[in-house]
């Protein structure tokens, strides 16, 4: 007899969260949150058999993953490094099952696609997260972790738009040695492989937040 997987939907409650800026975690088996993504309008993740699903981003926050993207882009011309946005997902496939939505995500070479997908890929080398509020926790410790783990990733950058700050966490040659490097001034040049990105570039003449 063939068991039918029960569809997981929001509650007014959840999407009232969301729709703030928060961040909803929904306990879900892997083939539950496969029949939940393709009809989620926000960014969603698994993470330790759970569905995460963040809600919608402040102006700023959107407007500084614009200017990541647009330099990255810039600096990739002609080196064969891709670059895209946050509806590009990326897989974790060693040990427990991972999907994420990076806000930026940089490939070199050829992605390589799950198969029967065009969108979701197993071969990021940086990745990028401008933080919030609500999920800055989440980004700096469960998301960073599963991160370390897929073998083609090199880099990611963490963008703290609150403190005007950015982290660069680098591997090393030793596969399971990261370093971490702190830039706090405007002043900084954040590096991370051969991509160079000026603090003053990425925070300049931003708006006043409302909150």
């Amino acid at each position: 007899m063939e068991t039918t997987i029960q569809k997981i939907q929001l509650t007014p409650k959840q999407v009232a969260a969301l729709d703030a800026g928060g961040l909803v975690s929904i306990r879900a088996t892997w083939d539950e949150f496969l029949d939940f993504l393709p009809e989620s309008p926000y960014r969603t993740d698994y993470h330790n058999d759970h569905i995460i699903v963040m809600g919608l981003a402040a102006f700023i926050h959107e407007l500084l993953i614009g200017r990541i993207i647009t330099m990255l882009t810039i600096l990739s011309k002609g080196r064969g490094y891709y670059v895209a946005g946050s509806n590009v997902g990326v897989l974790k496939t060693i040990g427990k099952k991972g999907y994420y939505n990076p806000e930026v995500t940089v490939v070199k070479g050829l992605p390589a696609f799950v198969a029967g997908s065009d969108s979701i890929i197993t071969n990021p080398f940086l990745i990028v997260e401008v933080l919030s509020e609500s999920t800055a926790a989440y980004d700096l410790t469960h998301k960073m972790m599963r991160y370390k783990r897929i073998e083609s990733m090199q880099g990611m950058v963490f963008v703290d738009r609150s403190d005007l700050s950015v982290m660069v966490v680098e591997r090393t040659e030793q596969p399971n040695v990261w370093i971490q490097t702190d830039y706090e001034n405007l002043t900084d040049v954040a590096r991370v492989g051969l991509f160079e990105l000026p603090l003053n570039d990425i925070f300049a003449d931003l708006p006043t937040e409302s909150v």
